[in-house]
């Protein structure tokens, strides 16, 4: 993805966006990204993907297993 990236007076910006008056800086930087599209935004999640990534079972047993590790 390309980007664009500037460093500007800030009272240039005050014409294009609204920027309050207690932003007390002279300078700030800009950093600008395609807009992606709706498409590639909208991903459909799929939950199998992540099956077993942090599926635990008898957490109970594996706790105290770490603890008689540490102990010995």
């Amino acid at each position: 993805m390309q980007a664009i990236r500037q460093i500007v007076e800030t009272q240039k910006l005050k014409d294009l966006i609204d920027i309050s008056d207690d932003f007390s800086c002279d300078t700030i930087e800009i950093i600008v990204f395609p807009m992606l599209s709706t498409e590639t935004e909208k991903k459909q999640f799929n939950p199998e993907q992540f099956f077993g990534v942090s599926h635990l079972e008898c957490v109970d047993q594996l706790f105290e297993n770490m603890r008689d590790e540490r102990e010995h």
